[in-house]
């Protein structure tokens, strides 16, 4: 574990995080959004201001750090993981808009949040200020505890996406999230009515021009979507290590050694540990490749591409090793209360996500192939 980590968690209290989400469990596995008393420990611990830029109050984590971060969030609790990946995303969008405009945002740096939907789905309307804005986002994760609220959004249904920041007061949130996993993110729809937004509070979704000097700001959009892949690993560890645990004690009917004992289950286990773990060093390399070159000026295309392709690789090892885990620990798993229920559901409902689609991935294939990429 490198430096950053052992300062985050060290200095403003990871521990305290993770207190919180052990006491607060049964919230976290049947609530739809996450505690308020869990959202407030990761406030305080900063960890809403990972990829903040550093001008504004930051951290200065560098990227692969902040996965790692995420990564043991996540294996403690997948809401808390994606959530705090989230804001991350959204926060770092800050070094695009206007200067003034992000440090009125982030005056209380501790105290700041985003969320939002990132897909252009809103429109934009010019106004003698800047814009009004009007939209309906689905799954945005963690707007009923955020400060400030973003959208995607069109001016000109033919031109290129903006994302637009707004008080969270000044939109409502629509409680929709009904779903099988993930439930404590709280991701559910929000809708914005022709809000007033100045045009020094927007930025291009991908592109356009960063004032900041931190690193975090010369990382793509898509790029970012790395922080997205350490969610299912650290999901999938942690189902894992609870079958390792169960199966050292279990006896299957008609048999008369534990599981652990058993040769099928050993060799599949063996199998799953060591894709997950060959995916998560992958997704690794490829994000401190990202790192470097942000910390020279730019990420390449490729860079970028084989980072969305490690996600992939990810999803998948996540993916198969949650289902190895549920269908090892046999009736063990059926229970509501199963953590090995709980991390499929979790992982299956993240891997759902855009990023790790058969279009990112197909298009990611086609830049380093030097193929142009495909419009949705």
């Amino acid at each position: 574990m490198s430096a950053t980590v052992d300062v985050v968690r060290n200095r403003v209290g990871l521990e305290g995080v993770l207190a919180a989400i052990e006491a607060h469990g049964d919230e976290l596995a049947g609530g739809d959004r996450l505690p308020d008393a869990v959202h407030r420990a990761c406030l305080d611990a900063g960890l809403y201001r990972l990829c903040l830029a550093g001008e504004l109050g930051g951290l200065r984590t560098p990227l692969p750090d902040a996965m790692s971060i995420i990564e043991k969030l996540s294996y403690a609790d997948g809401s808390v993981g994606w959530c705090v990946t989230v804001g991350n995303v959204g926060v770092s969008l800050l070094a695009g808009i206007d200067e003034a405009h992000a440090r009125q945002i982030a005056a209380r740096p501790e105290r700041l949040s985003i969320a939002g939907g990132f897909p252009a789905v809103g429109r934009a309307q010019p106004s003698e200020a800047g814009y009004r804005v009007s939209g309906h986002w689905s799954f945005a994760s963690g707007a009923t505890s955020a400060s400030w609220l973003l959208g995607g959004a069109l001016v000109d249904p033919a031109g290129p996406p903006l994302v637009a920041f707004f008080p969270a007061d000044q939109a409502r949130v629509v409680p929709n999230w009904e779903v099988s996993g993930l439930r404590a993110t709280g991701s559910h729809d929000v809708v914005a009515e022709d809000v007033a937004v100045p045009a020094g509070r927007t930025t291009p979704l991908v592109g356009g021009p960063r004032w900041s000097t931190d690193p975090i700001a010369a990382v793509p959009f898509f790029a970012l979507g790395a922080l997205l892949g350490a969610v299912p690993i650290g999901i999938a560890q942690r189902a894992l290590d609870e079958l390792l645990e169960l199966a050292a004690t279990r006896v299957r009917f008609g048999q008369a050694t534990p599981v652990l004992q058993d040769q099928r289950f050993q060799d599949g286990f063996s199998s799953a540990q060591v894709q997950l773990g060959a995916a998560r060093g992958y997704l690794f390399e490829r994000a401190g490749e990202i790192w470097r070159e942000a910390t020279e000026g730019a990420v390449s295309p490729a860079t970028q591409a084989s980072a969305t392709l490690a996600m992939g690789l990810a999803a998948d090892a996540a993916l198969a090793a949650a289902r190895f885990a549920h269908e090892a620990a046999g009736t063990a798993s059926l229970r509501t209360d199963s953590v090995l229920s709980r991390c499929l559901n979790d992982i299956t409902v993240a891997t759902r996500h855009v990023a790790f689609s058969p279009f990112a991935r197909g298009n990611a294939a086609r830049v380093l192939l030097g193929l142009p990429p495909e419009r949705p």
